[in-house]
């Protein structure tokens, strides 16, 4: 048995300040020493677009790789990607909106549920209850995504290159969930507002923590339960841990990829395109890659010996559907603003089935 959390960042060479240093004067020196003409050297020389990543942990990742090669092909490799993930900078994921705007970083993953309190418009899609399957939490993403995320770039510092999902959000739990009752009096762990307020309409105590800090906690006892993905079953080892995973219908977690303003305005204008072009094949990726964690995690759990429910409870639906309905999405539509209710009623009530009043 484990006695500290395994970590969700894999260290890579490099540090916040390598990350951040162009290396402009190295390569100019080199160049010049070569015979290379400045102007020459400024022309061979790629822009290099600084990208941060949540981790490198299970299949996600795969859609980076994929990013950097395909963004390097299509510009003739005249632009590249440089990616490092949060942990290795020191940031947490909330302050992910306020950095891509401030132009320190080109590029980012964007987690809705992370960045809610900065742009909350952008968590209607990761509330809890609101879908009932990974198929339509995509359509739900792909209607939101083109008519209102994708139209507010002031608030997300830039455009959006594609969505993607992590994986379906599964409860991990020391007890067994026979009824929705037994998570009275129970401490689980939570990282989005929304998630603690669904925990606490079902009677349970939400605790806000990193994925970092769910293994110990569980390990000592500190919370019974916890809120992540499919990816963490063997990535965090939580087999080890906890003996259920149940699905409550919470969202699998979409996210997206965001060149900033600032980073698009260093490629030149001739190949911008080539971001937003790639929307479709980036986000097909991605939706696949989240499906094949939870595949994967399915497996693994069960190899381990969990007790995997994949499907929540035909008789707890309706329950569920009623807390976020009366819940969970007025209370998201009064932190959104004025836009929301009607935004919601449009483009998501024909995919959920129900309106907002």
């Amino acid at each position: 048995m484990k006695t500290v959390s395994p970590s969700v960042h894999q260290p890579q060479q490099g540090s916040r300040r390598t990350f951040l240093r162009t290396g402009a004067g190295v390569a100019m020196v080199a160049g010049v020493s070569a015979g290379l003409s400045l102007p020459a050297l400024a022309q061979a020389k790629p822009v290099t677009l600084k990208a941060v990543i949540q981790h490198r942990n299970g299949e996600s990742y795969k859609k980076w790789l994929w990013l950097q090669e395909q963004v390097k092909a299509r510009t003739q490799g005249k632009v590249e990607i440089e990616v490092t993930t949060i942990g290795e900078l020191g940031l947490g994921g909330t302050e992910m909106l306020r950095v891509l705007k401030s132009g320190v970083i080109d590029m980012a993953e964007i987690l809705p549920g992370y960045v809610a309190g900065d742009f909350p418009m952008i968590e209607a899609c990761d509330l809890p209850g609101i879908s009932t399957s990974f198929q339509q939490s995509r359509r739900l993403y792909d209607a939101w995504t083109e008519n209102v995320v994708s139209k507010n770039e002031a608030a997300m510092g830039g455009k959006i290159v594609g969505s993607f999902c992590w994986s379906t959000m599964f409860m991990y739990t020391k007890f067994p969930l026979e009824t929705l009752d037994a998570f009275k009096g129970r401490k689980i762990r939570v990282f989005a507002p929304a998630q603690a307020r669904f925990l606490t309409a079902l009677g349970a105590e939400p605790v806000s923590m990193t994925t970092a800090d769910v293994y110990p906690s569980l390990q000592r006892g500190v919370i019974d339960g916890a809120i992540t993905g499919t990816e963490h079953v063997k990535a965090s080892s939580l087999w080890e841990v906890t003996k259920y995973m149940t699905n409550v219908n919470i969202p699998p977690m979409g996210s997206y990829v965001v060149i900033g303003t600032r980073g698009l305005a260093k490629v030149p204008a001739e190949l911008r395109g080539v971001f937003t072009d790639m929307y479709k094949e980036l986000s097909d990726l991605g939706w696949k890659l989240g499906s094949d964690n939870d595949q994967l995690g399915f497996a693994y759990a069960l190899e381990k010996g969990m007790v995997l429910t994949k499907e929540a409870k035909p008789e707890w639906v309706p329950q569920l559907t009623r807390i976020s309905k009366e819940d969970i999405l007025p209370w998201w539509a009064g932190r959104a603003g004025a836009r929301a209710k009607p935004a919601f009623n449009e483009f998501l009530a024909p995919i959920v089935g129900y309106k907002l009043s």
